[in-house]
């Protein structure tokens, strides 16, 4: 894998959660074990219900999202990543309130790695059959729509799903970069992106949809290739166009998915 910057050329290995390797049995997984070669363990068992995340935007209807309670709720005590702090949230951790515009939202609020391991959600929403509709879908517009809204009643797409599957921080929609695990369940919706762009290349390359808002709030331009993206240290040289983004073997980038 190369940087942003061509000059910058290094060789690493960016590892993906295939999710359908742990669907039916999250808790067994080699990645969720505790052992030294895991991604740490569930978090401690504290009691608790089911969360609802609700999302209320002015003038769009209000969207609520069930998901089961998990087996674990509390610190990560085992693994590589015990006890690692997290330095603010929860945020929208089981809250009902959506996504407000608090400004102590972000503040230092230091606390321990949680995690919920979520069988009842992997085994809805990671399964084979739902990646099967993912690579089908017709065009980018759909490919969004069954990566997050799903295809069941219900059941939460598989990028949205595998947040509330790992849980606990996981589940936050601001602090789940804090668990190193965010990484690995983003290089597999990159990677599966890019098994759907190489079923119809020509077509597909450069395929766009959405605006530069998340969940168009507050209303924002529908995101063009020439629009730029500031990666900040990552592209010292500045902010780059998205067209240079949309392929993982032109433009800055080098790599392929094994």
């Amino acid at each position: 894998m190369r940087s942003a910057e061509p000059a910058v050329d290094t060789m690493t290995f960016k590892p993906y959660w295939d999710w359908t390797l742990d669907a039916h049995n999250i808790e067994a997984s080699p990645l969720f074990d505790g052992s030294d070669s895991s991604m740490s363990g569930n978090g401690v068992a504290v009691p608790h219900g089911e969360y609802r995340k609700t999302f209320s935007f002015p003038g769009r209807p209000t969207i609520v999202n069930i998901y089961p309670a998990g087996t674990g709720g509390g610190c990560v005590i085992t693994g590589p990543f015990a006890n690692t702090t997290v330095p603010f949230g929860p945020v929208s951790l089981g809250a009902n309130d959506g996504l407000v515009n608090n400004p102590h939202n972000l503040d230092y609020k230091p606390h321990c790695l949680r995690r919920d391991l979520a069988p009842k959600t992997a085994e809805q929403a990671l399964a084979a059959d739902k990646v099967r509709a993912l690579l089908g879908a017709p065009n980018i517009t759909v490919f969004n729509l069954i990566l997050d809204v799903g295809i069941a009643p219900g059941v939460t797409g598989p990028h949205a799903a595998g947040h509330q599957a790992v849980g606990g921080d996981m589940g936050d929609f601001f602090s789940s970069p804090a668990d190193p695990m965010f990484h690995l369940h983003h290089a597999q919706v990159d990677r599966l992106w890019t098994q759907w762009q190489q079923l119809d290349l020509k077509t597909r390359q450069y395929a766009l949809s959405g605006t530069g808002t998340a969940f168009n709030y507050p209303p924002s331009p529908i995101f063009q290739l020439n629009d730029t993206i500031n990666l900040g240290k990552l592209s010292p040289n500045g902010p780059r166009p998205i067209r240079d983004f949309m392929s993982t073997v032109q433009g800055p980038f080098c790599y392929e998915y094994a």
